[in-house]
């Protein structure tokens, strides 16, 4: 099916057909692209960020970075950025841009996680998502120290990240841990169904063609027909209830765009507070453009973190 790119979003949109359908030369260009597009960010003035070490889901050494706008009251609001990837590659450097805006738009304490990447023959679920939870039980433990309320954290997640930020909400809804104010997936790859969006976007494909190769199949540590955990694979959950209020972004032209509107509307029908945002004319990972699109859905969410962490509601 044709795309006709948001203005301002054509080339982003581009590199997304060159990965999927390109020749290996052309793909690896472009993914070299889009790696130094999307580490691009400015420091706002006064911002400090800062890398600490804490113990990983194993009890490893893991890295966190701590982004703090400058005149922030103390016991800020603490928000907890999961960076995409697909669960194989990705890093705290691609989500710098948009913990920037988060920081600076609620005003919060951002902390981005890095999470150990899976890897064929190596690390698989759950070791990610236990490092993300370790990092939440972490801040749960030990936010005050950077400034920030215990008592006030929410998620943030791109693509991969999204998924753990939904899959985290879930754990933590079974197994305790620190109380989440909202969970921001963006992108999210929640399932592994044959949706609408997948078929009428092939050009756009997120995954490898062969199944064994996928992200989700190196994620899993291969994949045997049985169902996945639905802490791997929010989707696979039959029963929602109970889970914190959730904020959604889903790209018109992303693949992954009815994992997103699929969960959202499953929230929605079990009571569980759900804002949507299907964003026009966009493919997967679309904020990571400095465009007004970008900026309009990062207030959105910054509004809505400020009514979660019950914050004064200002223009947005």
């Amino acid at each position: 099916m044709e795309a006709i790119a948001y203005p301002g979003y054509e080339w982003h949109l581009n590199q997304y057909q060159i990965i999927a359908t390109g020749t290996p030369e052309e793909q690896e260009a472009a993914r070299q692209a889009q790696r130094r597009s999307i580490c691009e960010y400015t420091r706002p003035e006064g911002m400090a960020i800062e890398e600490r070490t804490i113990p990983g889901g194993d009890g490893q050494d893991m890295t966190i970075r701590v982004y703090t706008p400058a005149g922030l009251p103390d016991k800020a609001p603490i928000v907890m950025d999961i960076h995409g990837g697909g669960w194989v590659g990705g890093n705290l450097d691609i989500d710098n841009y948009r913990c920037i805006a988060l920081a600076t738009g609620t005003p919060a304490i951002v902390v981005g996680v890095d999470y150990r990447l899976s890897a064929p023959g190596g690390v698989h679920f759950p070791q990610p998502l236990m490092d993300c939870y370790a990092a939440l039980c972490w801040l749960g433990a030990h936010g005050e120290e950077l400034g920030g309320d215990p008592g006030r954290i929410a998620l943030h997640g791109t693509s991969a990240g999204g998924n753990l930020c939904a899959g985290l909400a879930l754990y933590v809804r079974d197994h305790g841990g620190p109380r989440l104010s909202l969970v921001v997936a963006n992108c999210p790859g929640l399932g592994m169904e044959n949706t609408v969006s997948k078929q009428q976007y092939p050009q756009y494909a997120l995954s490898a063609p062969v199944k064994r190769q996928s992200p989700e199949c190196v994620y899993m540590g291969g994949l045997d027909g049985t169902v996945p955990s639905y802490y791997a694979f929010p989707s696979f959950c039959a029963d929602l209830e109970g889970l914190p209020p959730h904020y959604i972004v889903v790209g018109e032209y992303d693949t992954l765009r009815d994992d997103g509107i699929n969960y959202a509307v499953r929230l929605l029908q079990t009571g569980v507070p759900c804002e949507l945002v299907a964003a026009p004319r966009v493919g997967h990972g679309f904020c990571v453009v400095d465009h007004p699109l970008t900026h309009w859905v990062h207030k959105g969410i910054c509004g809505s973190l400020r009514r979660e962490f019950q914050m004064e509601i200002t223009e947005f």
